[in-house]
């Protein structure tokens, strides 16, 4: 979560075991004119603890991942 200041954090998964994980993102969508009402946008893509997510948030906004083995 962040405060009314946007920003993107780089996160290595170097954390995580072998193999190939299904990374579910929940993120900042598009804000709108009140920028505590900006849409969430949900998305997935494959990882392994080789790659780096950079995490982008909104002004007021925030980021959940949810790790699962594939």
């Amino acid at each position: 979560m962040t405060n009314e200041s946007s920003r993107t954090l780089s996160l290595p998964l170097s954390f995580l075991g072998g193999g190939s994980y299904t990374a579910t993102v929940y993120a900042d969508g598009t804000p709108g004119a009140n920028p505590y009402q900006t849409p969430v946008v949900v998305g997935t893509r494959t990882v392994t603890r080789d790659d780096i997510l950079d995490v982008e948030m909104a002004p007021a906004g925030g980021q959940a991942v949810v790790l699962r083995p594939s």
